[in-house]
């Protein structure tokens, strides 16, 4: 059996100034920006942390992601959480197997997770959002084989 998840994939927060956090990341911690968007007004910004072993694709390297929860329509749609107004943490994303999706999917169904799936083309990636018992989003995200 393969270890349900292989490596962290994004770590999420959510920020009041994304140009400034941007910045600050980029300055101190050395990431680079893989993806902002929408231009020219963001509000959302991946950076990179590394390279994921082995990647879904090269569509997802490992990311600090960077979303502005007031304005940006994913953090205030189907999987905002209590949180978002009181904690910078919006989500946790770790990487599983491409072959594990169903049996995960299956698995926190049966725990009673309430698990949400999503599909990513644009990152050739599909997702399984749920949350711990304080109620932080948690995701397992593989490549989506149908995507390539």
């Amino acid at each position: 059996m393969l270890p349900r998840v292989r490596a962290i994939a994004e770590i999420v927060l959510n920020v009041r100034d994304i140009d400034a956090m941007t910045r600050f990341y980029e300055s101190v911690l050395g990431f680079a920006v893989y993806r902002r968007a929408p231009e020219p007004n963001p509000t959302i910004v991946f950076l990179v942390i590394g390279k994921l072993d082995p990647p879904f694709g090269d569509h997802h390297p490992q990311c600090l992601v960077l979303i502005d929860p007031a304005r940006h329509a994913y953090a205030a749609g189907k999987f905002d959480t209590p949180n978002t107004r009181t904690s910078t943490l919006n989500h946790l994303a770790f990487q599983i197997a491409d072959d594990a999706y169903d049996a995960e999917l299956a698995r926190l169904t049966s725990l009673g997770l309430s698990p949400v799936t999503d599909e990513f083309p644009a990152l050739a990636a599909r997702a399984i959002f749920f949350r711990d018992p304080e109620g932080n989003t948690l995701e397992f995200i593989c490549h989506a084989p149908h995507a390539d």
